[in-house]
């Protein structure tokens, strides 16, 4: 199951659309915060894949379509607890420490994050259960980049960039 991730769209769908074009195989959207209209814009253009999204420090509304939207949320894809917050919450520009022990009490498997605008990818294996930390970067700063999991059989990981298919 191929899945794209967004983070810090602050405006910006048309660059997320770009993303959603290039990826016409990808069934889920995950969206981490700050440009939450815009997603909701892109939801609605979009009924065919799953989007599931959660609020940002910088998102003016907390509704989602017709749904409130939390700060964290988690689900389930393919056997893999994924947790997914804007990271705002858990220090995410002064490190992982706070998404570590998100892993934790939420028993992931992936903990999903934006905030700092920069792209992050990290397995943690030395605190207990292994989890994969996933930062997509800002989709609309820093050469507008995004993220790309594949589940099935190990998680694979990626960041694609916008600027790379201009």
């Amino acid at each position: 199951m191929k899945c794209l991730v967004f983070s810090d769209s602050h405006g910006t769908p048309h660059l997320m659309r770009r993303a959603l074009a290039l990826h016409r195989d990808a069934e889920v959207v995950f969206f981490l915060g700050d440009g939450l209209a815009d997603a909701a814009t892109l939801a609605s253009e979009d009924p065919t894949r799953a989007w599931i999204a959660v609020r940002g420090n910088c998102d003016t509304t907390d509704l989602f379509g017709s749904s409130f939207v939390r700060k964290v949320d988690e689900i389930i894809l393919d056997g893999r607890k994924i947790v997914l917050t804007h990271g705002d919450l858990y220090g995410a520009k002064y490190g992982v420490g706070g998404l570590i022990n998100l892993a934790r009490e939420r028993d992931a498997d992936i903990v999903l994050f934006g905030h700092t605008h920069i792209p992050h990818e990290q397995y943690v294996g030395d605190y207990g259960k292994p989890v994969w930390l996933f930062n997509p970067g800002s989709i609309s700063y820093n050469g507008a980049s995004y993220g790309i999991i594949t589940l099935g059989g190990t998680p694979l990981l990626s960041h694609g960039s916008i600027a790379k298919f201009l």
